[in-house]
């Protein structure tokens, strides 16, 4: 009955007819050829005869939407009498989108249009937190943060000014080399040990600084595809339109996921991971790869070190033993260790799920070793560098201007012994340690933090431990907001500047994230108020605090700087829409790679030399039931707070009367078993309790979670916000990620 119910909830969430027959035989293909099938089925594309261009009145403006890092293409059809933005929709020409483009994308008008925009700076009148503010002009804004930022350091020291910033938005690194020509070390970000530095740090360990390989796919050329920790039709969907439509013409999908997904749903096999226990089931699949002598040897042997020290690492690492750990069948693992290495070209796609782990490098440091002992490198199908365009890449120590801190000054940096991996150079961007950093604004121990930029992050709502995060917003003296809306965090400000949005700017945008083989530019559409790039704030904050020798007049000039490389001026570029190069195959036959031996290093001597573990070991949960079963007698349930929603970016969106529709209300997804017994109702409000602190939600059933997992969702304000549930104390080793996923708490219906 159990197995009916699955399997009906998950012909729902596929959405078409399910071919058995023709899955079967893509998997028997693969295990036996390596390769896909001759068949494949139709690829869904635009319609026939489909076309996008103005309507009459109008005009269009080719640009790339900023709402996420996937940042996609996008046409920009305004009223060519007014200038007043009509509609954002995708474009079929884009070599990048095929003409795809998200929810969020289709409403971003509304982040210029929408009444409660910011459009003036700001300045605080009333108690903290009442958000009473006068309107001031930018040169009064702009003087007063930088007199304060410059009077504070005068008084405790660079490290009293902390500069904060949140998810990337094209002007994250010139912020950071703000930090530092400013000389603090006192700078980081809610994300960066939650998201995506885990899997870059990762990368650095196992192929050398600045090589990527675990992050670059080529999912149309792949025979089997693996996605883990992510559900990219809610978090990716660009991703998501690849891989299926990769599976569609034959490669085959395994997905790892504690939660029966929209794209678990597509699989062809589902892992249902217990959550935090990822890495055992990598440990598992990477000693069936090894005892059946699944791996590439000639790979393994010319391009990898540590292989022998990894073999004897992995031998208790059975099936049956990660069966004990995961909860998935023993004959599931090995099946999907097979079907993975039996392909030709495989690639692993992954996402949060393993950055927010409790051992988040070492995670991804035992799926990057699944990737590489089956050759899966630098090949058609695989994963891939990549290519080179010319333009400055401003994701380097270079760029963002680390040298300027002298090398005492940083081991001022919040967590800098505890956390190396996170707070020194084989960070993509040295950072401080942000629960250590929240702590200390809090306690003044060892030094004082009076003052607190912040740039592009509603603070008080996206970390964890939010209860912690906001006592430590009231502790500053000054703080600071640069933010598109007046937000919880802005709220709190003395001084508010109003950002511009994607639609208001010009950018360069050149990473895996966006496209392998195109650097795409973004243009500015429109003029909302005062509202100023975030880039030009940061060029004219750099004057007034004496440190503009490093930076460039203006946004443009710097994108000018960027290009040069290539023989372009930025609108020069613009005007070709993107720049291209193609990908080239194998290029560590050449370079080799920029580790201590030169190879890859599945046993790291890097991470050894910070002392951390060379090899990925398996270390328990910090909270399971398992592990702490006394503390599960209270708090009985895993919570996993990973579910996205595709209408909103973390806190992004919610004032957005076209998306708030879509997910309008804070939900805890739950087993209607588990409901059952606990007396709750779908729909019905309860209260998730953890050894942090509570949350408030409103139960959504779901056949597709373990009946002892529930799943929350982030970025709701006040009594829904639920990383008021996630603990500190305890974090990854070596860069402190906070455990988000796989935590425990209690559930208890709240009466009507």
């Amino acid at each position: 009955m159990q197995q009916t119910k699955r399997a009906n909830f998950a012909s729902k969430l596929v959405g078409s007819i399910r071919d058995d027959a023709w899955r079967g035989e893509v998997m028997r293909t693969i295990l036996e050829k390596g390769t896909r099938p001759a068949e494949s089925k139709t690829v869904p594309g635009p319609r026939a005869g489909e076309k996008r261009e103005p309507r009459p009145g109008e005009v269009c403006k080719p640009s790339v939407c900023f709402s996420c890092h996937t940042t996609c293409e996008a046409l920009v059809y305004t009223d060519e009498k007014t200038g007043k933005i009509l509609r954002v929709e995708g474009d079929l020409d884009s070599p990048q989108t095929n003409g795809v483009l998200c929810s969020k994308g289709l409403a971003s008008p509304d982040l210029c249009y929408n009444p409660t925009r910011l459009q003036k700076p700001l300045r605080r009148v009333g108690p903290r937190g009442s958000a009473e503010f006068e309107e001031i002009s930018w040169d009064e804004a702009l003087d007063i943060v930088a007199g304060k930022m410059l009077a504070y350091r005068d008084k405790y020291g660079p490290e009293g000014v902390a500069m904060l910033e949140g998810t990337r938005r094209g002007w994250s690194r010139v912020y950071s080399r703000l930090a530092n020509a400013f000389g603090t070390p006192t700078h980081g970000a809610a994300g960066w040990a939650q998201c995506l530095w885990p899997r870059l740090i990762d990368d650095n360990l196992t192929y050398g600084r600045g090589i990527q390989y675990s992050e670059g796919q080529e999912f149309d050329k792949a025979d089997c595809i693996v996605v883990w920790g992510a559900n990219p039709p809610t978090s990716w969907p660009l991703r998501a339109a690849q891989i299926l439509d990769a599976r569609q013409k034959g490669a085959a999908l395994i997905v790892v996921d504690p939660f029966l997904s929209e794209m678990a749903a597509k699989a062809d096999i589902w892992l249902q991971v217990r959550p935090g226990s990822d890495t055992a089931l990598a440990l598992s699949m990477i000693h069936c790869i090894i005892e059946e002598k699944l791996y590439d040897a000639q790979f393994v042997s010319e391009w990898t070190s540590g292989f022998e020290e990894l073999c004897e690492h992995v031998k208790p690492f059975t099936p049956e033993w990660g069966s004990s750990v995961t909860g998935i069948d023993p004959e599931l693992i090995v099946k999907a260790a097979r079907l993975y290495a039996s392909a030709g070209a495989a690639s692993l796609f992954r996402c949060l799920g393993v950055d927010q782990q409790h051992d988040s490098v070492q995670c991804c440091r035992a799926t990057t070793i699944l990737i590489c002992i089956t050759g899966n490198i630098d090949k058609p199908g695989a994963h891939i560098a990549p290519s080179r365009r010319g333009d400055v890449n401003q994701n380097t120590l270079d760029f963002v201007k680390e040298d300027l801190v002298p090398l005492e000054v940083q081991k001022r940096r919040c967590g800098y012994e505890e956390f190396p991996l996170l707070t020194q150079e084989l960070s993509p961007v040295p950072t401080m340690h942000m629960p250590t950093f929240w702590e200390q604004v809090i306690s003044g121990d060892p030094y004082p933090i009076p003052c607190g930029i912040i740039f592009g992050s509603n603070a008080k709502l996206i970390y964890t431990n939010s209860n912690v995060v906001e006592k430590a917003l009231e502790k500053f003296e000054f703080l600071a907001v640069c933010d598109l809306f007046m937000t919880p965090t802005a709220k709190m400000a003395d001084i508010v500047l109003p950002a511009s949005s994607w639609l208001e700017r010009n950018n360069v945008i050149s990473t895996f994230q966006a496209d392998m083989t195109n650097t795409i530019f973004q243009q500015k559409v429109e003029q909302i108020a005062d509202s100023k790039d975030d880039t030009d704030i940061v060029m004219e904050l750099a004057r007034r605090l004496g440190v503009s020798e490093h930076f460039w007049e203006d946004s443009e000039a710097m994108y000018d700087y960027i290009l040069a490389p290539t023989g372009h001026t930025f609108q020069e570029a613009l005007a070709k829409r993107r720049l291209y190069a193609p990908i080239v195959y194998e290029q560590y036959k050449k370079t080799g790679f920029k580790t201590p031996s030169g190879k890859i290093e599945l046993y790291s001597n890097i991470a050894k030399e910070k002392g951390c573990e060379p090899l990925p070991p398996y270390t328990p949960s910090f909270q399971s039931p398992g592990d702490t079963p006394e503390l599960a007698k209270d708090f009985p349930f895993i919570i996993t707070t990973g579910r996205h929603e595709n209408a909103f970016r973390h806190t992004e969106n919610r004032q957005n009367p076209h998306l708030l529709p879509l997910a309008p209300k804070a939900t805890l997804d739950i087993h209607p078993e588990t409901a059952k017994e606990l007396g709750i109702k779908d729909g019905q409000k309860v209260l998730v309790e953890s050894t942090a602190g509570k949350a408030y939600a409103y139960a959504r059933f779901t056949l597709g979670l373990r009946r002892d997992v529930v799943q929350g969702i982030s970025g709701w304000d006040g009594e829904y916000n639920i990383n008021k549930t996630v603990p500190w104390g305890q974090y990854a080793a070596g860069v402190g990620t906070v455990c988000a996923r796989g935590y425990l708490c209690r559930v208890t219906p709240v009466g009507e």
